[in-house]
């Protein structure tokens, strides 16, 4: 069912469904989507705490500030979405996907991420504090800022991504890639100077 230019209550959308150009409201506080396609939505309500959202996709969405707190992201993917800001502490993911999106300063702490991909994205200044990583890919995104504090860092592959500082823990950085360029970067924000 395709849905076009409409005010529609998130509880009555039903799987399968394609939104264009609405506007999604909810009474409800928790909240389930699941198999349905939201492009160039406006979402009135920006409280997601513990929603569960599977199989679905999001296309020029607006999520800034928005509260992810404890959400469930199962095989979902966003394409040219904003998330400045977002608060996804403590979420879990799984086969999820980020391309093209502003994720400035989202918040994605203690969060557990599985087989996650965030291609092309600008994330500066984001928090990955405590994040459990599985199969995780950054790819060609601007990362500059971010904090890897306290999050085990094996086979995180940033080497085709931008930056020019991030925070991340020396213990817990065995197994990351990058390339020799933000090596250099890398080593000045320990405190270490490389001399000819």
């Amino acid at each position: 069912m395709v849905i076009e230019k409409k005010t529609v209550m998130l509880e009555d959308l039903e799987e399968g469904s394609v939104l264009n150009h609405c506007d999604i409201e909810s009474t409800s506080e928790r909240k389930l989507l699941s198999g349905i396609q939201f492009n160039h939505c406006s979402f009135l309500i920006d409280d997601f705490t513990k929603t569960e959202i599977l199989d679905c996709s999001f296309t020029h969405c607006e999520f800034s500030k928005f509260n992810f707190h404890k959400a469930i992201l199962y095989r979902d993917t966003f394409s040219v979405c904003k998330f400045m800001g977002t608060n996804f502490i403590q979420s879990t993911f799984k086969d999820t996907t980020f391309t093209d999106c502003l994720m400035t300063y989202a918040n994605f702490s203690e969060a557990k991420c599985t087989g996650v991909r965030f291609e092309t994205n600008k994330m500066n200044e984001c928090s990955f504090q405590k994040v459990q990583m599985k199969k995780m890919e950054f790819d060609r995104s601007w990362i500059d800022g971010i904090d890897f504090s306290e999050t085990v860092l094996k086979e995180i592959n940033l080497s085709s991504c931008d930056f020019e500082t991030i925070r991340i823990d020396v213990n817990r950085a065995k197994g990351l890639k990058i390339n020799q360029f933000q090596a250099t970067a890398l080593i000045a924000s320990f405190g270490i100077r490389v001399v000819e």
